[in-house]
Parts: structure tokens; sequence; C-alpha cells
């Protein structure tokens, strides 16, 4: 399989990059080549992430910053020498023969893009699908986005689908023919937060491509676990309302679409409560913090005081992270 290359980029959070390329260098293709792009991750992880890529001969690229996604994965493509590029996220799992599987249904069916079935959980034993099929149908400047079997069995969903064409694959995991990166140019870098991959899928369809998506191949996106305090500011830049707000308005545009109807209109939105969500006494800091004060007070509330401070601390970090965008990269 020397015609791969394996893409790792980071997503929105350091703490399974470890766990991640692990479960990677464990299933990996005899002869593939590794690209592993780290965006500002902490020293104490950078230094081990590196020596496990240099341990296996990959290709090591490092900015001391934040990186989105297209931002990693266009550094990425620059070093990547194989005719198919399987992007990978740095908060994946995947299991036994998902390259392969992805492989062989690019082969035999000519697709230009190929992607697993995606499961979501706090750990690799979750059945739960995130996404595995869907719908991107633009009509009089409404883009309708469609995902099936959310949430559903993954027994029962590999069962429905098997192997199928598709609209809708996600860079979570996912192979894209390298004839038809080069000729769609670089992935689009303002597409910082959101549309990244619904924006190849329209550019691959444009284009004449058709994605698949099998079942055989198998991931899992790991999510729902405490936010560690120095990622908080990463995953708060990362879901920031301003890149939000550039990355919807930047889609809208480049796709002549409405923006007050169908994806557009629920996608911001949909990014703010997900920022949200995942920062407000969801951290470790004010996990433990609370648990400290309810022992010694002996109350379930009394949380407030830690939730303050860790606000702040985050306000803080979120500054610098943006500021070391700007230094590194001339830009936020």
């Amino acid at each position: 399989m020397s015609s791969i290359s394996v893409v790792v980029v980071p997503r929105q959070r350091w703490s399974f990059a470890e766990r991640s390329l692990a479960a990677v260098l464990e299933h990996f293709p005899a002869g593939a080549q590794l690209v592993y792009v780290d965006g500002g991750s902490p020293p104490h992880i950078s230094r081990r992430l590196e020596a496990a890529v240099r341990a296996v001969s990959g290709v090591w690229i490092r900015r001391d910053c934040v990186l989105a996604g297209n931002e990693a994965r266009n550094l990425g493509l620059q070093e990547a020498t194989g005719r198919y590029v399987v992007f990978v996220d740095n908060d994946v799992v995947p299991r036994p023969g998902w390259i392969e599987a992805l492989v062989a249904c690019a082969d035999e069916t000519g697709a230009a893009a190929v992607g697993p079935i995606i499961l979501q959980g706090r750990d690799e034993s979750t059945a739960v699908v995130h996404s595995a099929d869907g719908d991107l149908v633009i009509d009089d400047g409404v883009l309708t986005h469609v995902q099936r079997y959310v949430l559903d069995d993954l027994d029962e969903v590999a069962a429905a689908v098997g192997r199928c064409r598709t609209d809708q694959l996600e860079f979570h995991a996912l192979l894209v023919r390298r004839d038809i990166l080069d000729q769609l140019g670089p992935l689009d870098e303002q597409l910082k937060s959101m549309g990244d991959h619904e924006d190849l899928m329209l550019g691959i369809r444009e284009a004449g491509g058709e994605a698949w998506v099998d079942a055989a191949s198998v991931v899992v996106y790991l999510t729902m676990v405490p936010l560690d305090l120095d990622e908080v500011a990463y995953w708060q830049l990362r879901w920031s309302e301003e890149w939000n707000r550039r990355s919807v308005a930047r889609f809208t545009e480049k796709w002549h679409l409405a923006a007050d109807a169908g994806w557009p209109a629920g996608a911001a939105q949909w990014a703010s409560a997900e920022r949200t969500r995942w920062y407000h006494g969801r951290t470790r800091l004010h996990h433990h913090a609370g648990r400290a004060m309810r022992r010694a007070f002996h109350t379930p509330v009394l949380s407030d005081p830690s939730r303050r401070f860790e606000q702040r601390v985050v306000s803080r970090r979120l500054d610098e992270e943006i500021a070391r965008r700007r230094t590194v990269l001339g830009h936020d």
C-alpha cells in the first residue's frame, strides 16, 4: 500500500492525540506514508507524538499555534506522496482493517472519496453511530443537509448501508484521491470551524466525482469527555463566534446560498451551542474544584466560584492563543 498517505491533523483538543496515534499505528498498512500535523499542543504531548511519528519514519510537521482543520490538512498535503490521501482527526480511533476497506472501495468503484462508518462515544467500545450516510442538496439557493442513522446502532446501520454512494462524508476519517484534490486546489482555509467537509463534497460532485461510504471500515470519534484545562482555550477558539460567523459567511457566498434558510441558517447557532455545551462545568478543573467544594461545605451547590475562576483563566488563554496565531501565521 505504498500509494497511501495518512495525514493526521488536530481537530478541537489534544488530550486524545496520543491514544489516537497509537491506534492509527496499530492498524497501519505496510508501506503507507504517515504525515502528522501538530498545531500548538503542549510540549509534554508534542514530544511524545513527535517521537512516535519519527519512530516509524513518518513526516512530522508542527506549528506553535492552534491550527484550523483545513490549515493543517493543507500543510499535510504538501508532504503527502500517495495516490490516496487518508485524512484522520487526532481524536479518532480506527478499528482493524479500516484503511484496507476504504482503498478496496475506491479501487473497485472508482470513487473520488470514501468514508467509513463513524461511531461516537467516550471510549472505543461504543456502537453508537455518529455519521454513516447523508444528503447535500442545493435547490434554488437553499442547501438541505441531511444525516442519516445518527445515534443508531452500528450493526443495524452496517447492514443497511453496506457499500453505497453518498453525498455526505466527514473529515473525522476520509479517503480522497490525490488527483481530485489537485484538481480542486488547496482546501479552503477560510472555512475554519464549519463547512469544510461539505465544501469538499460539493466540490467533488461539481468536478464529476462520486463519494461512497463502506461499512467494512469503522472508526470511533472520541467525545463527551471533559476537557483538560490547557485545551479549553483551543476549544473556545475552534468554536468561537468569530470563526463560526466567518466560516458560514464564506460557505454561503461560495456556494451562492440563501443565508436565512437551510444549512447556513442553523449552522452557526449549532456551533455556538457546541462551544458552550462543552465549556460550562465540563472541564476537569471545574469538575474537581466543584467536588472539593462539595466535600468541604457538604452542599451540592457552591460551584460558581470555580466556574468564574475558570472563565477568567480561559479568557486569558484564549487571547494568548489568538496572539500566537498572529505571530506564527500572520493572521488570526
